[in-house]
């Protein structure tokens, strides 16, 4: 299902129903905490961008948190990438220690109250994994770009969420074989999995955001630095398009399976083109078109 609120667009999972139903099978209030829980974690990250001005383009909420888009997070500076993404985690922290007090206080009820505090303390935990799209991704992206280039901080931010989420999916099937049933660890992981996904697909998104913003430096008169890249013919474009690097001119030098014959050599423009019209087209395609 799909909402507009101004101009944030408003996505639910189609699994989160489903999941909120097998829930209530427990307990309505293990629901209600839950949407709590996810709410308020949201609600530390939309605060912070309302804050620095930055506007969010688009918000899916998940069983296991949301992801929301900004509409240009490269004009966001380090310091508020990082802050950004701490405030999901600290405002979930804040609803583990306001939980009691909510029990004391009788505004709620003991079983509602310790199923929100069990919420939080999950959201909190599994968003600090240092992988992305998670919090404590971008928080470690924010960190490490300082010495490494970016696209090669989100490639491998990425794998390392596809490859845990495959870990955790494997975890809960040996306890299976033996003969436990432990789903918790199969939800983190298929979330994972589906949220790297999810980025990888959104790499066009960021590829054109990126284009608008070198556009206005160039209105502006600023230069732009020139980055060549080598890659195989066989490489899609979209799996390219995670590899470049914001505020540069690219140009891409496409190589045969040898990785030593020369195909040819694919300009920005070209690049740009096809990402807009069938990113999973190969650059060998265009290179013949070319």
């Amino acid at each position: 299902m799909t909402f507009r609120i101004g101009h944030t667009r408003l996505r639910l999972h189609p699994l989160l129903p489903l999941l909120w139903l097998i829930a209530g099978i427990g307990g309505v209030s293990r629901v209600l905490s839950a949407l709590c829980a996810l709410l308020l974690h949201e609600c530390g990250h939309l605060t912070m961008a309302k804050l620095f001005g930055a506007r969010v383009s688009d918000v899916e909420i998940t069983p296991l948190g949301g992801v929301i888009a900004l509409e240009n997070p490269d004009a966001l500076t380090v310091g508020k990438r990082f802050l950004l993404a701490c405030f999901g985690p600290l405002f979930s922290l804040m609803g583990c220690l306001t939980a009691p007090a909510l029990f004391t206080s009788g505004a709620a009820s003991f079983s509602f109250c310790a199923s929100f505090a069990k919420a939080n303390l999950l959201l909190l935990l599994f968003n600090l994994l240092p992988v992305l799209p998670l919090d404590g991704g971008h928080m470690a992206s924010a960190v490490l770009r300082r010495f490494f280039p970016e696209s090669a901080i989100q490639r491998a931010l990425v794998c390392a969420a596809e490859a845990l989420g495959i870990l955790l999916c494997a975890v809960s099937l040996y306890f299976a074989f033996q003969g436990k049933l432990i789903l918790s660890p199969a939800f983190c992981g298929l979330y994972l999995v589906y949220v790297s996904m999810a980025d990888r697909r959104r790499c066009t998104a960021r590829y054109v955001t990126a284009l608008i913003a070198r556009r206005q430096k160039i209105e502006n008169r600023a230069a732009l630095p020139v980055e060549a890249i080598a890659a195989g013919e066989n490489m899609p474009v979209a799996t390219l398009l995670r590899r470049l690097s914001p505020g540069k001119y690219h140009i891409v030098l496409v190589l045969a399976p040898d990785g030593m014959t020369r195909r040819g050599l694919i300009e920005e423009k070209a690049l740009c083109e096809a990402a807009l019209s069938r990113p999973g087209i190969l650059l060998g395609e265009i290179t013949e078109k070319k």
